[in-house]
Parts: structure tokens; sequence; C-alpha cells
């Protein structure tokens, strides 16, 4: 997330923009003794160097063949899998390197890599004058490197993720921040791979014939839920907007073995139905107050109606809304009126 604008992204599809402005000159590439060092936390902590100057390897296998596949980023930024696996076109799992492997665990880097290996440059590495990296030679590192001069054919990607802190694609300014969150929605553009296997074409103004784009788009309901739940809700239970509650009205009939409360709520109850509100009636016998409200929290229902005999002693009926921004006593005959009303109140203020 941007806090500067409103740019958002999940991690998986994240821009990862970054600024290389080192003040170094270049160097003559230098193989060091860089012994049991395999890391490059610990390389640049042995050379007294910064890990920013360093180039990191973080090495895959492709889960058709194993082939192997190198990711190199800036020592201080982490391979994005999602982004790197699109890269690649294909699944690909961390490697598992022994003796016959075509690299050497701990030292790989990009100057004089095997030829068997897939590799990626991430553009956090673009521009440096002078990197640290591996010497692809057991206890060596190379320092000095220069990725356009040592490197033939070298081309940058966004394969790293963000980082707190980063350069926001949009306005530009670093002030990218990192939060959790729940995916509702997404789209996908799919190309032309569904449309050219079941053969759907369409011809172009010229006369040309094209397989069209094709897209997708989902909407995650159980997840839609979970982050309301998250958003709206307290000690008790959820708070749910009445336009996706389960029920709009939760109505309660304390002491229904009190033949006077009982006929009210249940008269309530079908005045309620035929108002085409919808309605879960709690006429549980034998059950406690406290009990019944706090079941009536779990639900989560944005309107409460009770019905006890107490309230009915003054000709009323109590009725609060479940985030405690509404509680009165009104005249039964009112009753109706007042609950539609207010149902009505809280559907129109969802919708300004």
């Amino acid at each position: 997330l941007c806090e500067d604008c409103d740019y958002s992204a999940n991690m998986e599809a994240a821009q990862n923009i970054v600024e290389n402005n080192f003040d170094i000159p270049l160097a003559e590439m230098t193989e060091v003794h860089t012994p049991d060092k395999k890391t490059m936390e610990e390389v640049c902590e042995y050379l007294n160097a910064d890990l920013k100057l360093s180039c990191k390897a973080v090495v895959y296998q492709k889960n058709a063949d194993d082939k192997f596949v190198v990711a190199f980023t800036r020592g201080d930024f982490e391979v994005n899998e999602t982004k790197l696996r699109n890269l690649v076109g294909e699944e690909i799992h961390p490697a598992v390197i022994d003796e016959e492997s075509p690299v050497v665990a701990g030292f790989i880097g990009p100057v004089g890599i095997s030829k068997d290996v897939e590799v990626y440059y991430d553009l956090s590495l673009k521009g440096i004058p002078a990197l640290i990296a591996g010497a692809n030679k057991v206890d060596y590192h190379l320092t000095g490197v220069n990725l356009e001069r040592d490197v033939d054919g070298v081309v940058y990607h966004d394969i790293a993720k963000v980082v707190e802190g980063g350069i926001c694609p949009k306005c530009g300014k670093h002030s990218l921040t990192i939060k959790r969150g729940i995916e509702v929605g997404n789209i996908f553009q799919l190309g032309t791979k569904y449309t050219e296997s079941m053969g759907m074409t369409y011809t172009d103004k010229d006369g040309v014939v094209h397989n069209p784009i094709m897209g997708c788009y989902g909407i995650g309901v159980g997840r839609l839920a979970a982050s309301v739940c998250e958003a709206k809700h307290d000690d008790y239970g959820p708070i749910w907007p009445i336009s996706i509650a389960p029920w709009e009205v939760h109505l309660c009939c304390l002491r229904a073995d009190d033949e006077q409360t009982k006929a009210v709520a249940d008269e309530m109850y079908a005045k309620l139905q035929a108002a085409k509100a919808e309605v879960i009636y709690d006429d549980r016998a034998g059950i406690r107050p406290g009990e019944m409200f706090a079941d009536a929290d779990l639900l989560g229902v944005p309107i409460r109606v009770v019905v006890s005999p107490r309230n009915l002693k003054e000709n009323k009926i109590e009725i609060s809304t479940r985030d405690k921004s509404v509680k009165v006593s009104v005249d039964v005959e009112e009753a109706l009126d007042y609950i539609l009303n207010l149902r009505k109140e809280m559907l129109d203020a969802l919708n300004k």
C-alpha cells in the first residue's frame, strides 16, 4: 500500500522499483578467499562491505525436468517466487544441490556460471558499478563484478519482493508500506491460451483472423465474510452490515413461558415477516436473558428486538442495534414502524 496515493497491490504483483545511486568507481574484478562464508550476510561482514553492493543467488529447479534456475538479486532483497515462476513460465521448487549439480552451493555467482543453468537478474542489480558475488568455486567470492562488463547478455527483470519504505510505482515516493490483508476478489488476464484451444476467433476490420484475449474474475464470498468480520466486530462477536447480514432483525422473546409475552412476540414476528423483513426468532423456553443476549451478539444481527414481561408492564418493546448506536423503548403499537424505519435508515446509510 502507498501511504501517499491510492496504489495497492498484493505481494505477488507489486512492482519493485529500485534506485541505485551508489557513488563508487568501477573496480577490477578480484577473486578473494572467503572460507566457509556461504551467505551474503556472512561474506559482507567478513569483507566489511555493504550488503547492498552484493549479488545474491537463489536457486530453484523446474518441476518438469529438474533443470536448475538461478535468480540473482541485490543482497538485501528477497526473491518473489510468484514473479519468478511467471517469468520462467512453469512451476519451480527450491533446488536440491549435490556434488553432481551444475552449481556450487553457497558460492554461486553470475561470472562463469554453468551454461546448463537458466539465469535471471533482478532490476535491483542494474547500475551498480562493482558487486560482490560468488566465484562458482568453493570458499571463494569475487569483488568488483560489473554485470554489464563481465557477463554477456544480461537482461533485468522485476523478480524481487517489495520492501517497507519502497518506491511507489504510481507517485514515485518512498511511501510503500506492507500490511496483511484478505483477497476478496481477483482478475486474471489469460491471454489467448484458452481461445486458441477452443478455436475461438474473430475477424478484424481488415479481414485478419485473431484469437480474442480472454480474462476471468473471481469473488471470494467466504473471504468477503471473513474480511467484514475482521473490520466490524467487538469482543462479543461480529457486527454485520445490514446489507449482508444473515438476518436483519433478531427477535428475542424473554420468558417464552409467559402467555402475554409469547403472544406479543409471536404477533411481532408475524408482522415483520409480512413486511418482508428477514427475522430470526429466539423463543427458546428456559433460557436466561444473559445467555440469549450472548447468543444474539455472536450472531451479530444488526437490529435486536426484545419482548419481555418487565417492558410489557409499561406497554414497551426494547429495540437496539448490534453496534450499540441505538437503544430505545418504544410503545408496542409503534414498534413495527420504528423497526422498519430503522432498517431503511441503515440500508440508506450504506448506499450513500
